[in-house]
C-alpha cells in the first residue's frame, strides 16, 4: 500500500492511496494477470498491454483500417450526433476521426440508468485519461475515447434500477426485446423521484443532466445522457444499432449464417482455457447472432434446412435476403460484437471490468478467422471513493486502508481490544451461577420433589435477569465508545454496501449531494491512474 499525496505537473495535490489488487479480496489470480502479468496471457492475446505496446498496434491498426472504413464511421457519428447539442471538444474529434492518424481507446457497458454503478464512470474516465496520456507521449497521433453503447442487449433486468442515498430507484415496465430500442414508458416516475431526491438544490447540475435522459427510444436517451455528462471530455459515444455501419459488417454476418465460423473458433479455444485452469464467461452458439424485431430479440439457430427465429423458419436464400435487405434486424451477440466493433473503429485497445475482459480471452482464434486485428485488452481502474475526514478519522482509530472491508463486528472488537476495553469475562460468575442452580434443585428433591418444577421456573426467571444484567453491562462498557461503533459500522457501509464492493453497488450522484456533477467528476479523473495496476482510494 502506498499513499500518493504529491504535487503533480499541474500543480494540484494528489489524494489517492494505492493497494496492491493482491492486498484486497476483490480480485482473484486469474483477474489479476491482466493488470501483473500480461505475458501470461500471450497464448490469447494479440500482444501484452502495457504503454508502449500501443506504438506497435497503432502501426499494424494503421495498415489494416482503410479510408472506406473511416468514412463509413464518420458518415454515421456525424447522423448519430445530429440532433445533439455537441461541445466543441467533440465537434473537433468527430473530424479527427475522419484522419489517417486517429485511433480510439474503447469502453462498452449496458444502458443502465443514471449510469448505474460507479464503475460505468471509471470506465469512461479512464479511456478519456488515457488518451490524453498518448496524445502527450505520442503527438504526432490522434487519440479518441470512445463508449460503446451495448444497446441490443436485451437484459432489462439488470439495468433497470440504481441506488442512490441508500435507496433503490427501479423503472417498471415489461421487458421488450433490446434494450436500446424500448420507448420510455414508465421512465418518467423515476427521473422525477430521482429529481425530487435534489429538490433542496433546484439550480444545480443534476436537473439538466436528469432532463437530458430523453428521446424517443431509450437508446436515444441514453445517448443525449452520456454526451450531456461527458460530452465536454470530448467523449465519442457509438450506438453499433444502425443499418448503415452493420452493412458494412454484413460481409462477417453471412460467413457467420453459412459457417458458424465464430464458434468453431471458440470451441478450439476453450479447451486450452479449461486446461489452464480459466473460467469460461461465455457459451458460443451454433449461430453468434440474433435477430432484431418490435420488441423481439430472437436468437438465429440453425436447423436442418435452414434458420429458426422464435416462430418463423428461413430458408438460407431467404435469411441472406434479409441481410442483404435489412441488416439492421441483425444483432452480433457477445462472441461477435468485439469483431463488430473492431470492424467499424480504429480502435487500438479495449478497456472493461475484470470479469468482462476474461471472455476477451476466448476470442483470439474468431478475430484470426475473421482477418480482424485483435485489440489491446486493458482492465480498467478500479476506485474506492472516501470522505477525507473520515479517512482522517478511521487512521486515528488505529486501523489500515485495508481494513475498510473487513467485517465491521471484528473491526469493532478490534478498536475495543486496542482501547484496553476488554470484553468482560462472566464465566467465574456462570459457574456459581450453574452450581447454585443445582445447589437449589437438589434442596428442593430432598424437601418436596412436587416443588421442583415451581423452584425451576423461578431459576430460569433469575437467569433471564442475570442475562440481562450482563448485557446491560456490556451496553455500558462499548457505550464509552459509541461513536467510533457507530462510525465504523457507517463506513462499512459506504465502502462495502450491501456487502459489494463500492464500485459495484454505488451511483456518482450519491457523491454528489449537493447537485454539483461535473467538479465530482474532474476530480476522479485527476486523481486516477489509468495505467496504475493498483486498486485506488480516491480521497474525496
Amino acid at each position: 500500500m502506498k499513499w500518493v499525496g504529491s504535487i503533480d505537473a499541474t500543480c494540484n495535490w494528489l489524494m489517492r492511496i494505492d493497494i496492491p489488487r493482491s492486498a484486497t479480496p476483490f480480485f482473484n489470480e486469474k483477474q489479476r494477470l491482466f493488470t501483473e502479468n500480461q505475458s501470461a496471457l500471450q497464448a490469447w492475446i494479440h500482444r501484452p498491454f502495457s504503454e508502449d505496446a500501443i506504438l506497435e498496434q497503432l502501426k499494424e491498426k494503421q495498415a489494416q483500417f482503410s479510408t472506406t472504413q473511416r468514412y463509413i464511421l464518420a458518415e454515421g457519428l456525424e447522423e448519430s450526433y445530429a440532433e445533439s447539442t455537441i461541445s466543441e471538444k467533440v465537434r473537433t474529434n468527430l473530424e479527427k476521426l475522419k484522419q489517417a492518424n486517429c485511433f480510439t481507446v474503447t469502453t462498452g457497458h449496458q444502458l443502465s440508468i443514471a449510469s448505474g454503478p460507479l464503475f460505468f464512470i471509471y470506465k469512461i474516465l479512464h479511456v478519456i485519461k488515457q488518451c490524453e496520456a498518448y496524445k502527450e507521449k505520442y503527438p504526432e497521433f490522434e487519440f479518441v475515447p470512445v463508449y460503446w453503447m451495448a444497446s441490443e442487449d436485451h437484459d432489462f433486468a439488470e439495468i433497470q434500477s440504481f441506488n442512490l442515498f441508500q435507496q433503490t430507484l427501479k423503472w417498471e415496465r415489461k421487458a421488450e426485446g433490446a434494450v436500446g430500442r424500448m420507448s420510455l414508458e414508465g421512465l418518467e416516475t423515476v427521473l422525477a423521484e430521482w429529481q425530487t431526491k435534489f429538490s433542496n438544490h433546484p439550480n444545480s447540475e443534476v436537473h439538466s443532466l436528469i432532463e437530458s435522459l430523453n428521446g424517443e427510444s431509450y437508446g436515444s436517451a441514453f445517448f443525449q445522457f452520456v454526451n450531456e455528462l461527458f460530452g465536454h471530455y470530448g467523449l465519442i459515444i457509438v450506438d453499433g444499432d444502425r443499418s448503415d455501419w452493420k452493412s458494412a459488417f454484413s460481409p462477417w454476418m453471412k460467413r457467420e449464417l453459412l459457417e458458424g465460423f465464430s464458434s468453431k473458433a471458440v470451441l478450439e479455444t476453450n479447451e486450452g482455457l479449461s486446461a489452464a485452469g480459466f473460467p469460461l464467461q461465455v457459451e458460443p452458439k451454433d449461430s453468434n447472432l440474433f435477430f432484431l424485431r418490435p420488441g423481439k430479440r430472437e436468437r438465429i439457430q440453425r436447423e436442418d434446412n435452414g434458420f429458426s427465429t422464435g416462430s418463423r423458419t428461413w430458408t438460407n436464400e431467404e435469411i441472406l435476403q434479409e441481410l442483404s435487405d435489412h441488416p439492421e434486424s441483425f444483432s452480433p451477440n457477445v462472441i461477435l460484437r468485439p469483431v463488430y466493433q473492431e470492424v467499424l473503429l480504429p480502435n487500438l485497445c479495449y478497456v472493461g471490468g475484470p470479469g468482462e475482459i476474461m471472455y476477451w480471452l476466448q476470442l483470439k482464434a474468431v478475430f484470426q478467422e475473421a482477418k480482424v486485428l485483435f485489440p489491446l485488452i486493458q482492465a480498467r481502474t478500479s476506485i474506492l471513493l472516501l470522505e477525507e475526514k473520515n479517512a482522517q478519522q478511521w487512521t486515528e482509530m488505529g486501523f489500515q486502508t485495508t481494513d475498510l472491508w473487513r467485517n465491521p463486528a471484528d473491526l469493532k472488537q478490534a478498536f475495543l481490544d486496542r482501547q484496553g476495553s476488554q470484553a468482560i469475562d462472566f464465566s467465574e460468575l456462570d459457574e456459581l451461577t450453574l452450581k447454585l442452580s443445582s445447589k437449589w434443585t437438589q434442596l428442593t428433591h430432598e424437601v418436596d420433589s412436587n416443588q421442583v418444577s415451581m423452584v425451576e421456573a423461578e431459576l430460569t426467571r433469575i437467569t433471564k435477569q442475570l442475562l440481562q444484567l450482563k448485557e446491560r453491562l456490556e451496553k455500558i462498557r462499548k457505550g464509552k465508545f459509541d461513536k467510533q461503533l457507530k462510525f465504523i459500522d457507517a463506513i462499512s457501509s459506504k465502502c462495502m454496501p450491501k456487502g459489494e464492493l463500492q464500485e459495484r453497488s454505488s451511483n456518482l450522484f450519491s457523491f454528489c449531494a449537493d447537485g454539483e456533477i461535473y467538479a465530482r467528476l474532474e476530480q476522479i479523473k485527476h486523481e486516477m491512474d489509468p495505467f496504475l495496476s493498483d486498486f485506488q482510494v480516491i480521497l474525496i
